[in-house]
This record gives C-alpha cells, structure tokens and sequence, in this order.
C-alpha cells in the first residue's frame, strides 16, 4: 500500500514542474546577457564600448563581464602543483641535457 502511494506522489511531482518547449533553463551568463541587449539595441557602435558606457551606468551584469575579461574565474594553481610542475620541469630539462651527453 505505501508502494502504490509513494508512485503516485512521485508521478504528480514529475508532471507539476513547468518546463519551457527547451526544457529547464539555468541563469544566463555575463557575456550572453551582455550580448543580448547589445542586440537589442541594434548594434550602436562596438560591444566593448556598449559594455563600458553600461559600466559607468553602474550595471552589475557589465562589471562582471569585464571582471570575466581579466581573467577573474580563471582557476589558481596551488602551491602543491606549481611545486610538482617546477620538479616536472627540472626533471625534463635533465633529461634532455643527459640525451645531449650521450
């Protein structure tokens, strides 16, 4: 009996969600959003000067665009992998100079 109502809530849970004709769309990002309403205005002059003239209007959406520019979601190496790159990287160089000698 709890089989049979467990089903049917699970059923009703699957049917109630309110998805679009292309499914369940997440957050737009900077760029896109940025792209997006440079269009929408018909293209008035480039996108890095519609992006500046919305970052000196104080929009949030423009700020990080230029932030993602600068490279502000680029991933950091840790101390333990630039510490394993520099042994790979000496480890190489010996290598080649031990090839040369021979």
């Amino acid at each position: 009996m709890s089989d049979e109502n467990k089903t049917a809530e699970t059923v009703e849970k699957v049917t109630t969600d309110s998805r679009g004709d292309r499914g369940v769309v997440g957050t737009a990002t900077a760029g896109l959003t940025i792209r997006q309403r440079w269009h929408a205005e018909a293209h008035g002059g480039s996108l890095k000067q519609f992006a500046r003239k919305l970052l000196k209007e104080g929009d949030p959406v423009a700020k990080e665009w230029f932030s993602n520019k600068l490279g502000g979601k680029n991933q950091k190496r840790s101390d333990g992998n630039i510490k394993a790159a520099s042994e790979a990287r000496m480890a190489t160089r010996a290598a080649k100079q031990k090839k040369k000698g021979q």
